[in-house]
Protein backbone atom coordinates (compact mmCIF):
# COMPACT_ATOMS: atom_id res chain seq x y z
CA UNK A 1 0.00 0.00 0.00
CA UNK A 2 1.17 3.30 -0.80
CA UNK A 3 1.90 5.95 1.83
CA UNK A 4 -0.15 9.01 0.53
CA UNK A 5 2.89 11.15 2.10
CA UNK A 6 4.77 9.57 -0.64
CA UNK A 7 2.52 9.19 -3.54
CA UNK A 8 4.81 8.90 -6.42
CA UNK A 9 4.15 11.20 -9.24
CA UNK A 10 3.72 10.41 -12.35
CA UNK A 11 6.14 11.29 -15.08
CA UNK A 12 4.51 13.37 -17.35
CA UNK A 13 3.26 15.21 -14.59
CA UNK A 14 7.41 16.50 -14.39
CA UNK A 15 7.38 17.54 -17.45
CA UNK A 16 8.21 21.12 -19.01
CA UNK A 17 5.80 20.53 -21.75
CA UNK A 18 3.01 19.98 -18.99
CA UNK A 19 3.69 22.96 -17.34
CA UNK A 20 3.58 24.98 -20.09
CA UNK A 21 0.50 23.68 -21.33
CA UNK A 22 -1.31 24.75 -17.98
CA UNK A 23 0.02 27.95 -17.87
CA UNK A 24 -1.15 28.60 -21.50
CA UNK A 25 -4.71 27.39 -20.88
CA UNK A 26 -4.70 29.49 -17.60
CA UNK A 27 -3.78 32.42 -20.02
CA UNK A 28 -6.08 31.76 -22.68
CA UNK A 29 -9.21 31.11 -20.39
CA UNK A 30 -8.21 34.20 -18.09
CA UNK A 31 -8.20 36.74 -21.40
CA UNK A 32 -12.11 35.06 -22.72
CA UNK A 33 -14.28 38.25 -22.70
CA UNK A 34 -16.16 37.37 -19.26
CA UNK A 35 -18.12 40.44 -18.71
CA UNK A 36 -19.87 43.10 -21.25
CA UNK A 37 -20.45 46.90 -19.75
CA UNK A 38 -22.63 49.11 -21.25
CA UNK A 39 -23.14 52.88 -21.19
CA UNK A 40 -26.80 54.25 -21.05
CA UNK A 41 -27.03 57.48 -23.13
CA UNK A 42 -26.81 57.51 -27.04
CA UNK A 43 -26.17 53.37 -25.99
CA UNK A 44 -28.83 51.66 -24.58
CA UNK A 45 -31.26 54.45 -25.63
CA UNK A 46 -31.01 57.23 -27.93
CA UNK A 47 -31.76 60.87 -26.99
CA UNK A 48 -33.12 63.80 -29.22
CA UNK A 49 -34.32 67.06 -28.46
CA UNK A 50 -37.12 68.66 -29.96
CA UNK A 51 -39.89 72.28 -29.43
CA UNK A 52 -42.63 69.91 -28.12
CA UNK A 53 -40.52 68.10 -25.52
CA UNK A 54 -39.05 71.28 -24.42
CA UNK A 55 -42.63 72.77 -23.36
CA UNK A 56 -43.34 69.52 -21.99
CA UNK A 57 -40.63 69.24 -19.71
CA UNK A 58 -40.70 72.91 -18.49
CA UNK A 59 -44.68 72.70 -18.16
CA UNK A 60 -43.60 69.77 -15.65
CA UNK A 61 -40.68 71.37 -14.09
CA UNK A 62 -43.00 74.33 -13.29
CA UNK A 63 -45.40 72.18 -11.70
CA UNK A 64 -42.56 70.54 -9.87
CA UNK A 65 -40.85 73.85 -8.01
CA UNK A 66 -44.53 74.95 -7.30
CA UNK A 67 -45.27 71.75 -4.83
CA UNK A 68 -41.51 72.36 -3.46
CA UNK A 69 -42.94 76.24 -2.47
CA UNK A 70 -40.72 77.37 -5.31
CA UNK A 71 -43.21 79.98 -7.57
CA UNK A 72 -41.43 82.32 -10.60
CA UNK A 73 -43.98 84.73 -12.50
CA UNK A 74 -41.41 83.52 -15.63
CA UNK A 75 -43.34 81.64 -18.15
CA UNK A 76 -41.98 77.64 -18.45
CA UNK A 77 -40.39 78.52 -21.81
CA UNK A 78 -38.33 81.41 -19.56
CA UNK A 79 -38.07 78.77 -16.77
CA UNK A 80 -36.73 76.51 -19.27
CA UNK A 81 -34.19 78.74 -20.46
CA UNK A 82 -32.49 79.58 -16.74
CA UNK A 83 -32.83 76.19 -15.97
CA UNK A 84 -30.66 75.47 -19.31
CA UNK A 85 -28.01 77.94 -18.25
CA UNK A 86 -27.36 76.16 -15.03
CA UNK A 87 -27.23 72.93 -16.93
CA UNK A 88 -24.71 74.12 -19.21
CA UNK A 89 -22.55 75.81 -15.99
CA UNK A 90 -22.88 72.38 -14.03
CA UNK A 91 -21.65 70.09 -17.61
CA UNK A 92 -18.50 72.75 -17.68
CA UNK A 93 -17.78 72.39 -14.88
CA UNK A 94 -18.59 68.08 -14.68
CA UNK A 95 -16.22 67.61 -17.38
CA UNK A 96 -13.56 69.55 -16.26
CA UNK A 97 -13.49 68.34 -12.86
CA UNK A 98 -14.98 64.46 -13.83
CA UNK A 99 -16.82 64.70 -10.79
CA UNK A 100 -20.56 64.19 -10.05
CA UNK A 101 -21.94 66.48 -7.44
CA UNK A 102 -24.81 65.41 -4.98
CA UNK A 103 -28.08 65.68 -6.66
CA UNK A 104 -29.51 68.61 -4.15
CA UNK A 105 -26.19 70.29 -4.98
CA UNK A 106 -26.48 70.26 -8.12
CA UNK A 107 -29.65 72.26 -8.19
CA UNK A 108 -29.24 74.82 -5.33
CA UNK A 109 -25.70 75.95 -7.13
CA UNK A 110 -26.03 75.62 -10.59
CA UNK A 111 -29.46 74.63 -12.43
CA UNK A 112 -31.56 76.68 -9.81
CA UNK A 113 -28.32 79.83 -9.58
CA UNK A 114 -30.87 82.21 -11.41
CA UNK A 115 -33.38 81.96 -8.26
CA UNK A 116 -31.58 82.76 -5.27
CA UNK A 117 -32.99 81.72 -1.76
CA UNK A 118 -34.63 78.53 -2.86
CA UNK A 119 -31.51 76.40 -1.66
CA UNK A 120 -33.31 74.97 1.53
CA UNK A 121 -36.85 74.14 -0.40
CA UNK A 122 -34.86 71.86 -2.70
CA UNK A 123 -33.43 69.86 0.13
CA UNK A 124 -34.13 66.54 -0.22
CA UNK A 125 -35.89 67.13 -3.42
CA UNK A 126 -33.04 67.00 -5.96
CA UNK A 127 -33.05 63.53 -6.96
CA UNK A 128 -36.65 63.76 -7.83
CA UNK A 129 -35.33 67.18 -9.80
CA UNK A 130 -32.34 64.90 -11.28
CA UNK A 131 -34.41 61.84 -12.22
CA UNK A 132 -37.41 64.41 -14.64
CA UNK A 133 -34.44 66.03 -16.03
CA UNK A 134 -32.73 62.78 -17.46
CA UNK A 135 -35.54 61.02 -17.67
CA UNK A 136 -37.64 63.98 -19.37
CA UNK A 137 -35.62 66.91 -21.26
CA UNK A 138 -34.93 64.85 -24.10
CA UNK A 139 -37.25 62.25 -26.13
CA UNK A 140 -35.13 59.24 -25.30
CA UNK A 141 -35.72 56.43 -28.09
CA UNK A 142 -34.78 52.77 -26.86
CA UNK A 143 -32.29 51.09 -29.12
CA UNK A 144 -33.66 47.90 -31.39
CA UNK A 145 -32.62 44.80 -30.25
CA UNK A 146 -31.71 45.85 -26.99
CA UNK A 147 -33.44 42.90 -24.56
CA UNK A 148 -32.59 40.40 -27.77
CA UNK A 149 -28.97 41.09 -27.48
CA UNK A 150 -29.14 41.18 -23.51
CA UNK A 151 -30.47 37.62 -23.79
CA UNK A 152 -28.22 36.22 -26.09
CA UNK A 153 -25.03 37.60 -24.26
CA UNK A 154 -26.15 36.38 -21.16
CA UNK A 155 -26.86 32.98 -22.60
CA UNK A 156 -23.61 32.97 -24.22
CA UNK A 157 -22.34 32.92 -19.94
CA UNK A 158 -21.12 36.62 -20.44
CA UNK A 159 -21.77 38.80 -17.39
CA UNK A 160 -23.16 42.76 -17.67
CA UNK A 161 -22.87 45.62 -15.96
CA UNK A 162 -23.38 49.57 -16.64
CA UNK A 163 -21.17 52.10 -16.53
CA UNK A 164 -22.94 55.49 -16.87
CA UNK A 165 -22.30 59.47 -16.11
CA UNK A 166 -25.30 60.38 -15.05
CA UNK A 167 -26.94 62.86 -12.60
CA UNK A 168 -29.91 61.05 -11.16
CA UNK A 169 -28.91 58.22 -8.91
CA UNK A 170 -32.47 56.23 -9.82
CA UNK A 171 -32.98 56.80 -13.49
CA UNK A 172 -30.74 54.00 -14.74
CA UNK A 173 -32.11 51.83 -13.16
CA UNK A 174 -35.87 53.16 -13.71
CA UNK A 175 -35.45 53.20 -16.90
CA UNK A 176 -34.02 49.54 -17.30
CA UNK A 177 -36.86 48.74 -15.62
CA UNK A 178 -39.43 50.59 -18.00
CA UNK A 179 -37.76 48.70 -20.98
CA UNK A 180 -38.02 45.23 -19.24
CA UNK A 181 -34.39 44.35 -18.52
CA UNK A 182 -33.37 45.12 -15.40
CA UNK A 183 -32.88 41.46 -14.75
CA UNK A 184 -29.99 41.39 -17.09
CA UNK A 185 -27.75 43.65 -15.37
CA UNK A 186 -25.42 42.19 -12.51
CA UNK A 187 -23.67 45.53 -11.37
CA UNK A 188 -24.78 49.35 -12.14
CA UNK A 189 -22.14 51.70 -11.70
CA UNK A 190 -23.29 55.49 -11.67
CA UNK A 191 -21.29 58.60 -11.59
CA UNK A 192 -24.01 59.72 -9.11
CA UNK A 193 -23.41 57.46 -6.78
CA UNK A 194 -19.30 57.01 -7.37
CA UNK A 195 -19.00 60.26 -7.80
CA UNK A 196 -16.40 59.98 -10.25
CA UNK A 197 -17.27 60.69 -14.04
CA UNK A 198 -15.86 58.60 -17.31
CA UNK A 199 -13.32 59.09 -19.00
CA UNK A 200 -11.75 58.81 -15.31
CA UNK A 201 -10.39 55.66 -15.53
CA UNK A 202 -11.62 55.00 -11.45
CA UNK A 203 -14.89 54.57 -12.57
CA UNK A 204 -13.77 51.40 -14.98
CA UNK A 205 -11.80 50.18 -12.29
CA UNK A 206 -14.50 50.35 -9.89
CA UNK A 207 -16.50 47.92 -12.30
CA UNK A 208 -13.89 45.33 -12.33
CA UNK A 209 -13.69 45.51 -8.83
CA UNK A 210 -17.45 44.93 -7.70
CA UNK A 211 -17.36 42.52 -10.61
CA UNK A 212 -14.02 40.94 -9.95
CA UNK A 213 -12.89 40.45 -13.30
CA UNK A 214 -9.43 41.44 -14.90
CA UNK A 215 -9.49 44.27 -17.86
CA UNK A 216 -8.69 41.27 -20.04
CA UNK A 217 -11.80 40.16 -19.31
CA UNK A 218 -13.83 42.95 -20.11
CA UNK A 219 -15.37 44.63 -23.16
CA UNK A 220 -17.04 48.32 -23.05
CA UNK A 221 -19.67 49.40 -25.04
CA UNK A 222 -19.96 53.03 -25.86
CA UNK A 223 -21.16 55.79 -28.07
CA UNK A 224 -18.69 58.52 -27.47
CA UNK A 225 -14.60 58.76 -27.77
CA UNK A 226 -14.35 62.00 -25.40
CA UNK A 227 -15.84 59.78 -22.68
CA UNK A 228 -15.96 56.36 -23.56
CA UNK A 229 -13.31 55.32 -25.70
CA UNK A 230 -10.86 57.56 -24.09
CA UNK A 231 -11.95 56.18 -20.32
CA UNK A 232 -11.25 52.46 -21.24
CA UNK A 233 -8.17 52.95 -22.85
CA UNK A 234 -6.66 55.03 -20.28
CA UNK A 235 -8.28 52.16 -17.51
CA UNK A 236 -6.25 49.39 -20.18
CA UNK A 237 -9.44 47.63 -21.51
CA UNK A 238 -8.70 45.57 -24.31
CA UNK A 239 -11.81 45.57 -26.01
CA UNK A 240 -13.69 49.10 -26.63
CA UNK A 241 -16.99 48.92 -28.96
CA UNK A 242 -18.45 51.94 -30.31
CA UNK A 243 -22.06 51.80 -31.64
CA UNK A 244 -23.13 54.55 -33.88
CA UNK A 245 -24.44 57.76 -32.91
CA UNK A 246 -25.17 61.11 -35.02
CA UNK A 247 -25.61 62.96 -32.07
CA UNK A 248 -21.81 63.03 -30.96
CA UNK A 249 -20.57 63.97 -34.23
CA UNK A 250 -19.82 67.50 -33.32
CA UNK A 251 -18.35 67.29 -29.77
CA UNK A 252 -16.32 63.66 -30.67
CA UNK A 253 -14.94 65.63 -33.86
CA UNK A 254 -12.26 67.42 -32.20
CA UNK A 255 -10.90 63.85 -30.41
CA UNK A 256 -10.05 62.47 -34.46
CA UNK A 257 -6.59 63.39 -34.74
CA UNK A 258 -6.01 62.43 -30.86
CA UNK A 259 -5.08 58.83 -32.00
CA UNK A 260 -7.81 57.22 -29.64
CA UNK A 261 -10.06 54.43 -31.56
CA UNK A 262 -12.35 52.12 -30.45
CA UNK A 263 -11.45 48.34 -31.54
CA UNK A 264 -14.57 47.87 -33.19
CA UNK A 265 -17.30 50.44 -34.88
CA UNK A 266 -20.87 48.83 -35.02
CA UNK A 267 -24.26 50.00 -36.03
CA UNK A 268 -26.72 47.84 -34.33
CA UNK A 269 -26.31 46.69 -30.91
CA UNK A 270 -27.71 43.28 -32.60
CA UNK A 271 -23.59 43.44 -33.86
CA UNK A 272 -22.40 42.91 -30.43
CA UNK A 273 -23.04 38.96 -29.82
CA UNK A 274 -21.24 37.69 -33.01
CA UNK A 275 -18.39 40.27 -32.56
CA UNK A 276 -17.85 38.81 -28.77
CA UNK A 277 -18.14 35.31 -30.00
CA UNK A 278 -15.85 35.92 -32.96
CA UNK A 279 -13.06 36.94 -30.42
CA UNK A 280 -13.66 34.47 -28.30
CA UNK A 281 -13.41 31.48 -30.72
CA UNK A 282 -9.99 33.35 -32.14
CA UNK A 283 -8.60 33.41 -28.58
CA UNK A 284 -9.58 30.03 -27.81
CA UNK A 285 -7.93 28.76 -31.29
CA UNK A 286 -4.55 31.11 -30.53
CA UNK A 287 -4.41 29.17 -26.94
CA UNK A 288 -4.92 25.88 -28.81
CA UNK A 289 -2.10 26.04 -31.62
CA UNK A 290 0.13 27.73 -28.84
Amino acid sequence: MIDTLQRPVLPFLQTETFAESVAEIFERDRTMIRAVFFDIGGTVHTQQASPEWDRTYAQMLRESLSRLGIRTEDAPEKLLEHVGKGARAYKDYAEKTLTELPPDTIWKEFMLRDYPGCGEKVDGHGEELCYQYDRYRRRITERPGLAQTLQALRQDGLRLGVISNIMSRTFVPRILREYGVEGYFETLVLSSVFGVRKPDPAIFDEALRIMRVSKEEAAYVGDTISRDVIGTRKAGWKLMIQIDNPLTYGKDEKYLETGYRPDVRIRELSEIVPEIRKRNQNRSREGRIK
